[in-house]
């Protein structure tokens, strides 16, 4: 049972009155929490919902976790597939935007970055795509000196994550969806299923592919190589999002060991430092709205920094721990050297060829332009939960391959690897983060010359795009060009610089060159043709390569993907975590979240950050019990 005394960092250390011990929900008001918990968690979302979870199964363990958003009310644009990316640009977005990409075209210089502010983080955000990526994508983050994180010792941590439910009978029948038993889980927390309503037009993407050579993977949960049908994040029963938090919190909120306090904005990690060690002795934090008086929360286990790829960051080198280059900058005392800390910022570019298809309908557009349709589609929904409300996120993909997409593999792969290391990173890198290139270049230029590790993402049809009616779409599973994400104030509620640098290395646009015209090859199939399709952009008269170019340029945008400024590498490598996920020089400091991938792996993020938390949260037991 907790009791509880505040401090507030005002002039003077004033005590706030014991508030009545709290039996487990959502906190509201500070003195309903601890004086001391056995772990903090900075961020609610994804991963630290999962880790929170998991490290409370024990009662006698105490766990806090701070986020600075606010719970969603469980309205459509959060649970519903038939609004989905209705999230964007509201409370419930951090409502990131990069500073201009000097590589791209003006049109679209300056960039959103959607990423979650709210309890459940970007689980309530996402396009809702629960694919994994290839065994390979994981089998390197080890071969960059990360033992114990290859894919048979991921695998059982996707599996704990997931209840998985196989498609229906008549989906089988329809589409041909197939699976395999064994990849999957059947007791986790998060619901893998196939929506009810699967848009007919996404067997023609399917069936297109594979005349084109392309195989189709039984089971993307454990081979996601080629074509194939992706589950979501839905559950099966009433058709609604399935996020950390009704998946990791909302049933086990009841906790009396289990904290959460929305709201509260982390303004840095307060630090001890002795002669051989550095210790946190500390969270400081604000509530929304009075940001002037200032709060500690204390652990006596560890903390446990979950903010996410663009906070993580933020929050270090406000407290030290970072380049001491740019903490030297604006005059933040250095706890801890250590340059990785905001380095290696990676994530999906896309660009897309958008079509009309004539002899299509319905398409999720066609909710949104035609209101008797879409009355009749929400009549279906709420009566029994089937038609289009319930789909949404993509379910019909193309995971490729280099070689399977462009006869020039290995002319743009001979390109990159002439490059001399540091040709096309930012100017001015520590010599370990450019180590760290050289190697991550080393283990991709030796897969991606294979046929085990997707270069390219296909995406035949996405509700969350209802701008159009077919946008077909093209992602660089892993790009060349690494971007940074800094602070730019010692103010904590300033924005960090954030900063994809996408297409920095020229390679990455000659990647969306072959990809655009190996997809105007899908589009001529005899079963996309059946769909009547007209291309709409970039249009038929931009055939040249120089032509193809500038619009990738000029169209780009990002998947909000984001990984890699907290990587997980040796030291020497420019790493910031090592294989357990401790901070480098911090006695009792962990970062579980996405921004500990050292690679940007071929899929969509959210079932491979589940398992890393999952993972992380074994290793935290092994390491304190």
């Amino acid at each position: 049972m907790f009791f509880s005394t505040r401090l507030l960092l005002l002039a003077i250390t004033i005590p706030v009155i014991t508030g009545a011990p709290f039996l487990g929900t959502i906190v509201g008001r500070e003195e309903q929490l601890a004086e001391e918990y056995d772990y903090v968690i900075v961020g609610g979302g994804t991963a630290g919902l999962t880790v929170a979870n998991r490290l409370s199964e024990n009662p006698a363990i105490n766990v806090l976790v701070l986020e600075a958003g606010i719970p969603d009310h469980k309205e459509g644009i959060a649970v519903l597939q038939r609004y989905l990316g209705g999230t964007m640009k509201t409370i419930y977005d951090w409502n990131i935007t990069t500073v201009p990409q000097t590589f791209l075209g003006t049109a679209n210089s300056v960039q959103n970055l959607t990423i979650g502010k709210v309890l459940g983080g970007s689980s309530v955000l996402n396009g809702m795509m629960f694919d994994r990526p290839s065994p390979q994508d994981i089998n390197a983050w080890e071969e960059l000196g990360n033992p114990g994180w290859n894919w048979q010792g991921l695998l059982p941590y996707y599996k704990k994550s997931e209840t998985f439910t196989p498609p229906s009978p008549e989906h089988i029948v329809q589409f041909g969806i197939t699976w395999d038993p064994a990849v999957h889980g059947t007791n986790g927390y998060i619901q893998s299923s196939y929506p009810n309503y699967i848009y007919p037009q996404n067997k023609n993407f399917q069936d297109a592919m594979i005349s084109l050579g392309i195989k189709q993977s039984k089971d993307q949960a454990g081979s996601a190589i080629g074509a194939f049908w992706s589950p979501n994040s839905i559950d099966p029963v009433n058709q609604t999002r399935s996020s950390s938090r009704s998946g990791y919190y909302d049933k086990f909120a009841k906790r009396a060991n289990l904290h959460a306090l929305t709201s509260r904005h982390v303004t840095r990690l307060l630090t001890k430092k002795s002669e051989d060690s550095v210790t946190i002795v500390g969270v400081e934090y604000v509530e929304a709205g009075k940001e002037t008086i200032k709060l500690v929360v204390k652990a006596k286990r560890e903390y446990i920094l979950s903010a996410g790829t663009v906070h993580d960051p933020q929050i270090l080198q406000l407290s030290g721990i970072g380049p001491k280059k740019l903490l030297d900058k604006y005059n933040i005392k250095v706890t801890v050297d250590l340059p990785g800390v905001g380095n290696g910022f990676q994530d999906h570019p896309y660009c897309s060829l958008i079509l009309k298809l004539s002899n299509v309908f319905p398409s999720p557009i066609d909710m949104e332009t035609n209101a008797t349709f879409d009355a009749e589609q929400k009549t279906l929904y709420y009566k029994n939960r089937t038609g289009t409300w319930t789909a949404g996120s993509p379910n019909s993909v193309a995971f490729l391959p280099l070689v399977n997409y462009t006869d020039a593999s290995a002319a743009i792969l001979s390109s990159y690897a002439t490059q001399t290391t540091s040709d096309h990173l930012r100017v001015g890198l520590d010599s370990t983060i450019i180590t760290g290139f050289a190697k991550q270049r080393e283990v991709l230029l030796r897969h991606l010359a294979t046929t085990k590790m997707a270069s390219m993402e296909m995406i035949w049809l996405s509700g969350a795009n209802r701008r159009y009616q077919m946008p077909f779409s093209f992602s660089i599973q892993h790009p060349f060009s690494r971007g940074f994400i800094e602070i730019n104030s010692t103010n904590p509620f300033v924005q960090p610089l954030v900063d994809l640098r996408t297409a920095s290395n020229p390679v990455d646009l000659d990647l969306f060159v072959q990809a655009l015209k190996f997809g105007r090859k899908v589009v001529k199939t005899p079963a996309i043709q059946a769909l009547e399709p007209t291309e709409l952009q970039p249009g038929s008269d931009k055939v040249t390569d120089d032509e193809l170019r500038e619009y990738v340029r000029e169209s780009i945008r990002t998947m909000f993907h984001p990984v890699g400024t907290s990587g997980m590498m040796p030291k020497r490598l420019g790493g910031v975590v090592d294989n357990r996920l401790r901070v480098y020089g911090v006695r009792n400091l962990r970062i579980v979240d996405a921004s500990i991938i050292p690679l940007i792996p071929a899929s969509h993020l959210q079932s491979t950050v589940y398992s890393i938390a999952e993972k992380a949260a074994d290793l935290i037991k092994e390491d304190q019990y």
